[in-house]
């Protein structure tokens, strides 16, 4: 009767022991928890970047620079899905406009690319000392400009001009609300 009282411990520990791999195995058999999805990710994008940087040059010039906080490269549809991004667009080599948005695309055949703002709008100033006002806006690499389809406001020294839609090339500073349009002029 001794020896089954000396053994008792030994058999109550290897009891233990396969209880706990016994449930381990049951745990690691079940199907895993499929990975949470977040807003804004893209589960087919090829490469997912935080901190990106893109620079356009031609000729050996800055012509405009995107940083954004992440980005999900599309190689397939050959584009760059952003969030919280700053654009400069540069003219002979210096910084001319800086635009933010929270979301944005560029295009990596065209070089074109879109700024979205959830909230407020992307402030555009002008060398003339005029700012332009927008929820998104479109660059056009090949032709140097900026367009919208949205409202706009253009904000000077005594003047406000509103109106939907908008044209401009960057260099000349000339700008063309499509329609709609209001201003008003204060002293």
């Amino acid at each position: 009767m001794s020896s089954y009282v000396h053994r008792w411990p030994v058999v109550a520990a290897f009891l233990a022991i396969a209880g706990v791999l016994a449930s381990l195995f049951v745990i690691g058999t079940k199907e895993p928890k499929k990975p949470a999805e977040v807003a804004g990710v893209f589960l087919d994008a090829d490469v997912g970047i935080d901190r990106f940087s893109f620079i356009q040059t031609k000729d050996g010039e800055t012509q405009w620079e995107v940083r954004a906080k992440r980005a999900q490269i599309l190689e397939r549809e050959s584009k760059a899905v952003l969030e919280d991004l700053q654009v400069t667009l540069f003219e002979d080599g210096d910084a001319r406009m800086v635009l933010e948005g929270d979301e944005g695309v560029v295009d990596t055949e065209s070089n074109n690319l879109t700024l979205k703002k959830n909230v407020g709008t992307i402030p555009i100033a002008l060398k003339g000392g005029y700012t332009i006002h927008t929820k998104d806006l479109k660059w056009i690499d090949r032709d140097r400009e900026i367009s919208t389809n949205s409202s706009v406001t253009i904000q000077g020294e005594g003047i406000e001009i509103t109106g939907v839609g908008l044209r401009g090339a960057l260099g000349t500073e000339i700008f063309t609300i499509i329609r709609d349009v209001r201003a008003v002029v204060t002293n």
